[in-house]
């Protein structure tokens, strides 16, 4: 039998073996020896059955050599999902700061434009859409002398006020008439908004309302603020009055005398007609 020598320990081994016997290393096989070209009748009965194992051994891909695979698509995100991302988060702060800046009036209006209810008076079926509800016209127990602070500028959409002849809110009253019978939900009131203004003037506290309806009456503590002050009613009217029972008095504002005039900026009415 034929001896070759290991090139791991230079031993003389048989030929026949796949193994060192003195230091385990693998003997090889020449070049020649693995190419389908070789000539089995040119090499000995234990080449030729190395020869067929080892073209029996199963060829295995790169994967299964402990190289990463690559991720898949939907592993990574897509520069426009990184886009998308980038401009919705500032999309929704801005929508946050804005929706929350908004006065209630605003956020009525969107709730008319989905609402809308069945509402039964006592002898009447009213059907509608809430929404904001103007006088035709009002009556005020006095006014400022002139027609800057008539009790119009309370339904106007603007910064003008109604303030009594110097009172200071005393027995003051406010009637609106309206062309038609209205389910109202609930009134708006807003005091002056400019700073001046409001710590100078009188400003309601206490309030007393009622309606053409004999037996309806609500009675009200506004709050000493120049925010606007929801005020809930729940009533079929198409008169609505307001009484002053009592009243935040004016202040000194920089050396400034308090005025000694009642003053409302604005009342909203909110109904379905």
């Amino acid at each position: 039998m034929e001896k070759i020598t290991c090139k791991g320990c230079q031993a003389t081994v048989n030929e026949a073996l796949e193994f060192c016997s003195s230091c385990g290393e693998w003997l090889g096989l020449k070049l020649e020896e693995t190419t389908n070209s070789v000539k089995v009748e040119d090499t000995s009965e234990a080449k030729k059955q190395r020869i067929e194992r080892l073209m029996e051994l199963p060829v295995k891909p790169l994967s299964n050599y402990g190289a990463t695979s690559l991720p898949s698509r939907k592993e990574v995100p897509g520069i426009r999902a990184v886009f998308f991302l980038a401009l919705l988060v500032p999309l929704i702060a801005g929508a946050s700061f804005f929706y929350n800046s908004r006065v209630a009036d605003e956020v009525i209006q969107e709730i008319a434009v989905i609402e809308q209810t069945t509402i039964t008076s006592t002898s009447t079926t009213i059907q509608g859409n809430l929404k904001p509800q103007v006088p035709i016209s009002c009556k005020a127990s006095s006014a400022f002398p002139g027609d800057d602070f008539s009790c119009e500028n309370l339904y106007d959409e603007s910064n003008s006020m109604w303030q009594d002849n110097s009172l200071s809110c005393k027995d003051a009253t406010l009637e609106f008439t309206f062309a038609d019978t209205i389910y109202f939900e609930f009134i708006v009131v807003q005091n002056a908004e400019k700073s001046s203004s409001f710590i100078r003037n009188f400003k309601a506290r206490d309030i007393r309302i009622t309606t053409d309806q004999s037996d309806y009456e609500v009675e009200k503590e506004l709050e000493n603020d120049n925010f606007q002050q929801w005020i809930d009613l729940n009533t079929s009217a198409s008169t609505i009055k307001i009484e002053i029972l009592s009243a935040y008095p004016g202040e000194e504002l920089n050396g400034q005398n308090p005025f000694t005039e009642c003053a409302i900026q604005e009342i909203k009415f909110f109904g379905k007609s």
